[in-house]
């Protein structure tokens, strides 16, 4: 791990790819680290890792030569790159917020799925408890482990074609090109539980108390991989390279007025200004009323990454509301 990305000599023949760390608060600064190395040691919970802190990867992993350049560039920052990704594991993030036992559920679900779907793909499944408000089921990826600009998108399709077959709502924000995701045997912030790797016996024995109370404390485990081909798979991920993305249509000049960058940064990156998040959720907030933006497209844009941000759900109501009823005042919005 090192926070240089000059340390990664992206020239070198065969360097290990590496992707984005956080040790703390998802709004920290990024490291750049080897990928693979920085997800074991906290799967198998090395000496240097302290599960008691938040710690976040990037769901992706990227080659030394493309990343490190754009990262020195833009000022230890990842923000803007869109170059050769590859996807170690097909993330599916199953939130429930209220009901962790309808996500158990569906996670059970999913799981029994693509099991019958990839019958090679048992040992290279991973599911954890992500502390909170969910679960996350992840599947080794072999097509996709040629870096490659498109993986992102190409990764979404897939991972939705599969949740919609097997009748189960995924998180559909989490496939953007620098998207971050908790590590396991991290803690999380608001509930003090560890994201905790579940053995397939576990995932259908435990229930929802049980997984929590097991979630108290973290447990180093092996990464799954199976490291076969499957052409099962193979097939699936090459209809889906095939399916052409939706574009929505280009605005017009009279179209809805540009929103602030501040916005779309924190939309798209949960990316908060200072002071904080809370203020940061506020000004968008206020910025899309102010706009004439309804109510329920503000909820709908801002919630989801507010709550990825790291903020409880209580409070992302009440800034989303004040942030609102602020903007409307000042844009003159009559509006409910």
């Amino acid at each position: 791990m090192t926070p240089d990305p000059t340390d990664f000599p992206g020239a070198e023949p065969g360097p290990p790819p590496v992707g984005s760390y956080v040790p703390g608060p998802w709004d920290g600064p990024r490291q750049v680290v080897r990928w693979a190395d920085q997800l074991r040691d906290y799967h198998e919970l090395a000496d240097h890792v302290d599960p008691d802190r938040e710690a976040y990867l990037s769901l992706y992993a990227y080659p030394p030569a493309d990343y490190c350049r754009h990262f020195v560039r833009t000022g230890a920052s990842p923000r803007g790159y869109t170059g050769p990704a590859a996807c170690p594991a097909l993330l599916f993030d199953i939130d429930r917020a209220g009901d962790l036992a309808a996500a158990l559920a569906d996670t059970r679900t999913l799981v029994r799925f693509l099991i019958a779907r990839w019958p090679k793909i048992e040992d290279g499944l991973g599911v954890y408890f992500s502390g909170a408000k969910g679960f996350h089921a992840t599947a080794e990826l072999l097509p996709a482990f040629t870096p490659s600009p498109a993986v992102p998108g190409v990764c979404k399709r897939l991972a939705l074609r599969i949740a919609a077959a097997a009748g189960v709502r995924i998180d559909t924000a989490c496939f953007d090109h620098q998207r971050l995701v908790r590590l396991p045997n991290s803690r999380h912030p608001g509930t003090g539980l560890h994201k905790r790797f579940l053995s397939q016996d576990e995932l259908f024995a435990l229930d929802v108390v049980r997984i929590q109370e097991i979630a108290r404390h973290p447990a180093g485990c092996v990464v799954p991989s199976c490291g076969e081909h499957m052409q099962e798979l193979e097939d699936d991920w090459l209809a889906a390279a095939r399916e052409s993305p939706v574009r929505p249509p280009a605005p017009s000049p009279g179209d809805h007025p540009a929103v602030p960058k501040f916005v779309r940064d924190f939309i798209g990156w949960q990316d908060v200004q200072d002071p904080g998040r809370a203020v940061t959720l506020f000004r968008c907030a206020a910025t899309l009323a102010e706009a004439g933006t309804p109510g329920p497209v503000i909820v709908g844009l801002l919630e989801e990454p507010a709550l990825k941000s790291g903020l409880e759900p209580a409070e992302v109501r009440r800034q989303i509301a004040t942030g609102s009823e602020y903007g409307r005042r000042k844009g003159g919005v009559r509006w409910p």
